[in-house]
């Protein structure tokens, strides 16, 4: 009831707020149809090609989902690596902020021309967005350990893997999480791309036609179709991110760290 009425609720009142804002500049400006339809020829327009929106939505899930996971699990594995040894971390770092000055658009026919036009290029696509902030929060984290607890530990002969999943690799889970959802937000924008830049299913796709056949509402209802996807994809993170750090904060308890 508490996510109702503090997450989900003021969301909703929110993009009400921006529908009938979208609807009153309409009526207001008159702007023809072709250049901004109403709501409700995009609601309709959504509405009449709803099973074939389910098809693109789907797949762009799969992509979605599968490289978000992917991303988190090696921006995790390398970002412990970092933490662990400063000579990588002082290598590595400035080699993964250079591969985020090149966008998407650039990298992804690359990767497809040379993979082939299968899901698994598109699912490295989106990887690749969601694995540097995963990586920097998991390897800063680390780096930013509790001195005095690892210390602590190196002085009682604790092994630096002991370090690691006791001290370095519990207390950097909120960077991790927080990581995790600002690499939510950005891997709906990379599958789309990777669809436009070969794919024959997707919203990325759906969204080419819908432009290039001039069809406004269809095009303007896939962009809202994006924009409920990225934000579920969030929530959806933020929610097992919320169940980690519970599960981690009720493990320390226990054992007392």
């Amino acid at each position: 009831m508490r996510i109702l009425t503090r997450q989900i609720l003021p969301a909703l009142l929110a993009a009400l707020g921006a529908v009938l804002l979208w609807g009153l500049l309409v009526r207001v400006t008159d702007a023809p149809s072709y250049l901004l339809p109403s709501p409700a020829s995009v609601w309709e327009a959504g509405w009449n090609d709803r099973a074939l929106l389910a098809a693109h939505l789907a797949a762009t899930m799969r992509i979605a989902l599968a490289g978000l996971a992917l991303g988190a699990v090696c921006g995790i594995g390398f970002g412990t690596l970092l933490g662990l040894s400063g000579t990588l971390r002082r290598a590595a770092e400035p080699l993964l902020i250079a591969s985020q000055a090149i966008p998407p658009v650039v990298f992804a026919p690359i990767l497809i021309a040379a993979m082939g036009f299968g899901a698994f290029p598109k699912i490295l696509v989106v990887t690749l967005g969601a694995f540097f902030p995963i990586a920097i929060s998991a390897s800063a984290a680390m780096r930013d350990a509790d001195r005095y607890l690892v210390d602590l530990l190196v002085s009682m002969g604790a092994s630096p893997v002991t370090v690691l999943r006791r001290v370095k690799l519990p207390g950097s889970t909120p960077a991790i999480v927080a990581g995790a959802k600002v690499a939510a937000s950005y891997v709906v924008f990379s599958a789309i791309i990777a669809e436009w830049m070969g794919s024959s299913i997707g919203l990325g796709v759906y969204l080419q036609r819908s432009q290039a056949s001039y069809k406004m509402d269809q095009l303007f209802a896939a962009v809202g179709v994006i924009a409920v996807l990225g934000v579920l994809l969030f929530w959806l993170t933020s929610l097992i991110g919320d169940l980690v750090l519970s599960q981690t904060r009720s493990t320390r308890n226990r054992k007392g760290v």
